[in-house]
Formats: C-alpha cells, structure tokens, sequence
C-alpha cells in the first residue's frame, strides 16, 4: 500500500513539469498551462497494475488525469520509473485508443500521447488534431519541447501533408 501511495503521489510530478514549460507564443496553444502546474493532480482508472521487476505502472479503463483546468483522457497510461522507485519518473505513454487533452478552450486528439522526463519533451502522435479559437492544425506528428517553449508539427515520411485552418480574430 505504501509503494501505490508513493506512485500516485508521483503523479503529480508527471503532470507538473510535463506540461507546465510551454509557452504562451506556443503554436499549440497550451502555454498556460504553466499557471497550473502547482495545483493538486488527480489520476481515475478502471485498474491500476504496478510491476515493480520492471519498474512500470499501468493504468486502464477510462484514464482520467485532471490538474486544475487541463484534462488528459486514454484508455491507458503506462509510466516507467528509475531505480529510486515511482517517485523516479523517466517517462509516461498514453495510447489504446484515442487520447484527448483539453486546457480551457484548447483540445489535442491523438493516438498516443509520450512524455521524457530528461527531456522534458512531450509528443502526440496519430491523426494529431489541435483546436482552439484561432484555428485547427492537423498533422501526422506534434513534438512540445517544454524546456525552450516550443511545438513543431511535422507529416509522416513526407506522405501527408500539415493542414491548418485559422479563424481571424479568434
């Protein structure tokens, strides 16, 4: 019971310094997410199987993660933690279906969802949709480096094509 109170205190820092970098100039529009990145994390699911040999924690069945007002949806979330135990997070992946994350009037749908602690980069993956009120953005691939602030968008194998549709005065 202890090591599961440890995990889900762990939570907290994923969703923290994961999303809390970005900035405002952010193309996909999630830099406010700064403003949030003290507040308490909750983490629901179906189940939740630790597996301690290999140093991993899944979490399934209708996933919910919430940090004040941003929101992230999976049907699954499998984090990865060092040799200091849960509260060693190396990464976290979101997939099994499609992951939604909403922040205020910003949305990102993906197929999967990856976050690097050392790096501190977060990546979408999958028919990636961004939308808030000054458009839509669609693409193969989103990259959010939160250390320098920045989203790149990128097609997959030069096949596809990134599509953005902008609303003026949005």
């Amino acid at each position: 019971m202890m090591r599961f109170s440890l995990f889900i205190a762990c939570c907290a820092l994923f969703a923290g310094p994961a999303l809390a970098q970005s900035t405002a100039s952010d193309p996909a529009g999630f830099g406010g997410l700064a403003a949030e990145a003290d507040e308490q994390v909750n983490v629901t699911a179906d189940s939740l199987e630790v597996l301690e040999n290999e140093s991993t924690a899944l979490f399934t069945g209708n996933v919910v993660i919430t940090q004040g007002t941003m929101r992230l949806e999976a049907p699954q979330v499998k984090t990865l933690y060092g040799e200091g135990g849960p509260s060693d997070l190396e990464s976290f992946s979101a997939s099994g279906g499609r992951v939604n994350m909403a922040f205020d009037d910003q949305t990102v749908e993906a197929d999967t969802a990856d976050y690097d602690f050392g790096d501190r980069v977060l990546s979408f993956a999958g028919s990636v949709v961004v939308v808030n009120p000054s458009g839509t953005v669609n693409a193969d691939r989103l990259v959010i480096d939160t250390r320098a602030g920045t989203s790149s968008f990128s097609s997959a194998g030069g096949g596809g094509r990134v599509t953005s549709t902008f609303t003026p005065g949005g």
